[in-house]
């Protein structure tokens, strides 16, 4: 007989489940956690023998899964300014210490899941998500990425990689995939900001984003493709992507293509960070208004709205990612995406949550992002009802401890009760 699973008993607890249903509120539970998964979600007592339980009480604490970020680049250290260059010209090992911090940041925020979308080093996620397996620094769970792969002399050339045809791409998929990448990024469209690149510009041909999907499911990964343009984005839904990053400027078809693939293509807009340099909040970083309105980016993020209110009424799944880490867009500052899609898409706060908690689940394979029994034990703890006001999300006094994989992060479960009792009585 193996060892017997610890058991922990969360009692006193208001949990949002996210099961998916958009009327959900916080109702009053106790969970049930053996070993790293949640057995049982009572609304009442639990079944189970007096002592049987560590017995830890949250105090009425609001209990929602673990958040995840679907568009991450844990590369850009904590001060990251846009230069890439330089990022990418730092020493391996002082750079994987500014992405050990990155990690820990996105941890302390409630998100016990990342899937990457391009690192400015070909190995870095790949060593920082085995760290984080082996218990060696904090984090979350993570889905590795690997450079970007864009086209020779295309968009985020020179330090990326470079492909010309279906073979390059196919084995640079295959390099990849053979260090331990799982989320394939392709750069297939433009990016306005640099205006040699214009957002709406397509830079790949299906053979070529066919290949890269072919590749990556013989490795068990997936791929996923910037795309701001209507073409590229529908090259990529017909090709089997698993994430459309940005999907701004869309069009009549491309919106009825993404809408027949929903049950297997994932949309994950970045739309904070449209929000923010359109608002001004990058300019103190050399981004001008000129340059700005140079690149279309008031009319980029007007066209998101739209087609992202349509793809949400048509049913397509969003996730939520954010191209996080700029200093308009600082790390630590996740939630103001999910902030974002209530105040510019007019989602309810329970349909941005689920976002970053049900959607994920069938985005990654794994039984993640509801409280559920069976699936992880990915908690966060709040002092108030996201239900009513997403924006708790973003409040650092407001995110309690982090449960993952059944045990409480940079804590334990006395600091857990401590916390409880120290934050709870002002939120009911």
């Amino acid at each position: 007989m193996g060892a017997q699973q610890v058991r922990t008993l969360i009692v006193n607890a208001r949990v949002v489940p996210c099961s998916g249903d958009v009327t959900e509120r916080p109702f009053d539970a106790n969970i049930l956690i053996e070993g790293e998964r949640i057995s049982g979600v009572f609304p009442g007592p639990a079944p189970i023998e007096p002592g049987s339980a560590q017995v830890v009480d949250v105090q009425g604490a609001t209990v929602i899964p673990g958040l995840c970020d679907a568009h991450t680049h844990i590369s850009w250290p904590l001060d990251f300014v846009f230069d890439h260059a330089a990022v990418a010209a730092m020493p391996d090992d002082e750079h994987a210490l500014e992405v050990a911090a990155v990690v820990r940041t996105f941890l302390q925020c409630g998100y016990t899941a990342l899937v990457g979308a391009g690192a400015l080093k070909p190995r870095v996620d790949v060593v920082i998500a085995n760290a984080i397996d082996r218990d060696l620094i904090p984090g979350p769970r993570l889905w590795p990425s690997g450079a970007h792969i864009t086209v020779k002399g295309g968009l985020g050339a020179g330090f990326n990689t470079e492909v010309d045809s279906p073979e390059t791409m196919r084995r640079a998929v295959g390099e990849q995939c053979a260090l331990g990448v799982k989320a394939v990024k392709l750069m297939a469209s433009g990016d306005g900001i640099i205006p040699e690149f214009p957002s709406q510009t397509n830079y790949m041909d299906d053979a070529m984003v066919a290949a890269a999907v072919e590749e990556a499911e013989t490795h068990g990964a997936f791929v996923t493709v910037h795309a701001r343009g209507a073409e590229s984005v529908r090259i990529a839904v017909r090709n089997g992507v698993r994430i459309v990053h940005h999907a701004s400027f869309l069009d009549d078809l491309s919106i009825s293509e993404l809408s027949a693939a929903r049950d297997h293509v994932w949309v994950c807009p970045g739309l904070h960070y449209l929000r923010s340099v359109v608002e001004g909040k990058a300019e103190p970083y050399g981004m001008s208004r000129q340059s700005v309105e140079r690149a279309l980016y008031p009319e980029e993020l007007q066209a998101s709205i739209e087609g992202l209110r349509k793809l949400h009424s048509n049913g397509v799944r969003l996730v939520a990612g954010g191209d996080f880490g700029h200093q308009w867009t600082k790390h630590g500052t996740y939630a103001a995406e999910l902030v974002s899609y209530v105040e510019l898409l007019g989602f309810s706060p329970i349909e941005a949550l689920l976002t970053a908690t049900a959607n994920i689940g069938p985005l990654l394979g794994e039984p993640l992002g509801q409280v559920r029994e069976g699936y992880l034990a990915d908690l966060v703890l709040l002092d108030g009802d996201p239900t009513s006001h997403i924006a708790i999300l973003a409040d650092h006094d407001r995110l309690g401890p982090v449960i993952k994989g059944g045990k409480p992060i940079l804590s334990g479960w006395g600091e857990v009760e401590r916390w409880a009792r120290s934050r709870i009585p002002t939120s009911r």
